[in-house]
Formats: structure tokens, C-alpha cells, sequence
């Protein structure tokens, strides 16, 4: 897919500038401008890179078609997460995930550590198990780079889904041992209040539950937008629904439901967050609500 993307993009470019057009070298420094700015576009990035190299500048090309390369994998990923997100949300649950996962590996080579990014976000995939050998291979100084990593929360979720929760914890342990040696720190206050509320979130997930719960009164009291609040908040609910807190896990989900955020009665039966939680009576009410 991404081979075909770059090949229509040339075209594209081919298409839209006639060869025998001499264009100047203001305006041929003028696009390179344009494709250096933060968040252009894949074909204005593509005809900077052009231009570099109809300017000679070889250096400039590489570095714009480079970034020209990270787009294509941002989009690449962007479109992977969709289908699985447009499978989940139109009701055809875990399978249904799998089925949308599937079909995208086929369209798109995705590396060992594209996929183990996919199943961290949604643990489902992991279901039957089919990528556990895979995952479980990385460590940070495995010979082969594409398992080069140390993907803690990915090799997390293995264990979790198939049931082996102690060593789920140790990995989760690990993980927030790491964050507690160097706290990440962001200027922005959502970003702040996002990190704080997945912290809190993953102390739980490690059995560290004293700290969890102070990690999530500290998160809640923490400035966060308008905008960005659903997200936050859907933290904040994972957390109790790590610590067991039902009733607390539920006032803070209802609210979103039918709001244009990602928690939906879909989600909510099917993502494997909501596992600790999903069949208490509480929960299933709360759906049966909005269903």
C-alpha cells in the first residue's frame, strides 16, 4: 500500500507540472520552504524533495523524501487503527477487530514492533494468542533490530490475556519502575493530565494499588481542557476499574456514552480494559441502560 501511495503521488506531481515547464529557482526554493514546515502534506513534501533535486540539492532531497517516508507510516498506522476502530464501533466486536487487523496486514508489511504498538492499544487482538510468540521475542539488545525493544506494556498484555496475571504484574511493575526513575514532564497540561491518569492507571495494573489510588486523586485534580477532558477521564476510569472500584468506574463512563467520545456500549462490551469489570452487575446495567 504505501509503495502504491508514493507511486500515485509522483504521478500526481508528474502529471501536474509539464516537463518541458522551466520553473525558477525562487519557486523551486519556495516549495522546499513549504515542505520543511511542520504538518505538510505528503505531496507538498514530495515536491520539495523535487525540487531539491532539480536544484541539485541532494541532501535536501533525501531529507525530504525521508520525512516524506515517516508520513506514509503515520498514515499507514492512522489507516491500520481506523478499521479496527470502525469494526469495533459498528458492533462486530473481538472478532470482528481480528477480522479488520487481518485484512490490513495484508494490504499493508507491517514490522514485528508495528504490531505489538496495534495490540498494546487494543488487547482483544491478542485473543487466540496468535501474536504471543511473537511479542515475547523482543528484549532491548536482541540481535535482530525488529525485535529491538523493550515493549513492556505489549509483552504485558499477553500475559494478561491469556490469564497469566502474575507475570502480567511484573511486567507492568517494571514498566512504572522505569516512569518512577524518570517522570515524564510535558508543557502542555493535557498532556500532563494524560500521562498522570496512565500512570495511576498502570500502578494499578501492577498490583501497586496505595499508590495507584494516589496517583489518581493527584491526576483528577490536575487542569485539563474541555477538549481533552473525555480522554482524561476515560483514564481515570480504567484506574477504578484496575483498583476493582465499580461504581466509581461507572459514574465517570456514563457521562461519555453517546458523546462522540470513544467510550460507546460497543466499546465498553468489547475492549479489553473493561475486563475486570465488564460482568458485574453495576457495569451491566450502565449498558443495558444505553443499549
Amino acid at each position: 500500500m504505501r509503495r502504491g501511495i508514493l507511486v500515485a503521488s509522483l504521478l500526481l506531481l508528474a502529471a501536474a507540472t509539464p516537463v518541458v515547464a522551466q520553473t525558477s529557482a525562487e519557486e523551486l526554493a519556495r516549495r522546499i520552504e513549504l515542505a520543511r514546515e511542520m504538518g505538510a502534506e505528503l505531496n507538498t513534501v514530495l515536491r520539495g524533495a523535487s525540487a531539491a533535486r532539480l536544484l541539485g540539492d541532494f541532501g535536501t532531497a533525501t531529507e525530504l523524501m525521508d520525512k516524506a517516508t515517516v508520513a506514509l507510516e503515520q498514515a499507514d498506522n492512522a489507516w491500520v487503527t481506523e478499521m479496527i476502530f470502525q469494526a469495533l464501533a459498528s458492533g462486530r466486536g473481538s472478532n470482528g477487530m481480528q477480522r479488520a487487523f487481518r485484512e490490513a496486514r495484508q494490504r499493508i508489511r507491517m514490522s514485528p514492533q508495528q504490531i505489538a504498538s496495534v495490540t498494546n492499544n487494543f488487547p482483544s487482538l491478542l485473543l487466540g494468542g496468535e501474536f504471543d510468540e511473537m511479542i515475547l521475542r523482543f528484549s532491548p539488545d536482541h540481535p535482530d533490530p525488529e525485535y529491538r525493544c523493550p515493549c513492556l506494556a505489549e509483552k504485558a498484555w499477553v500475559h494478561r490475556v491469556a490469564g497469566r496475571l502474575h507475570d502480567s504484574r511484573v511486567l507492568w511493575g517494571e514498566l512504572v519502575a522505569a516512569w518512577d526513575r524518570n517522570p515524564l514532564e510535558f508543557a502542555d497540561p493535557d498532556a500532563q493530565a494524560n500521562w498522570q491518569g496512565q500512570y495511576a492507571r498502570n500502578l494499578a495494573r501492577a498490583g501497586r494499588t496505595v499508590d495507584a489510588q494516589a496517583a489518581l486523586e493527584k491526576a483528577m485534580s490536575m487542569p485539563v481542557s474541555d477538549d481533552e477532558r473525555p480522554a482524561v477521564q476515560r483514564r481515570w476510569a480504567q484506574t477504578h476499574a484496575e483498583l476493582g472500584n465499580v461504581q466509581a468506574a461507572v459514574a465517570l463512563l456514563e457521562p461519555l456514552i453517546g458523546s462522540s467520545t470513544l467510550v460507546t456500549v460497543n466499546s465498553l462490551s468489547t475492549r479489553y480494559t473493561w475486563e475486570p469489570v465488564r460482568n458485574h452487575i453495576l457495569f451491566q446495567e450502565m449498558l443495558s441502560r444505553h443499549r
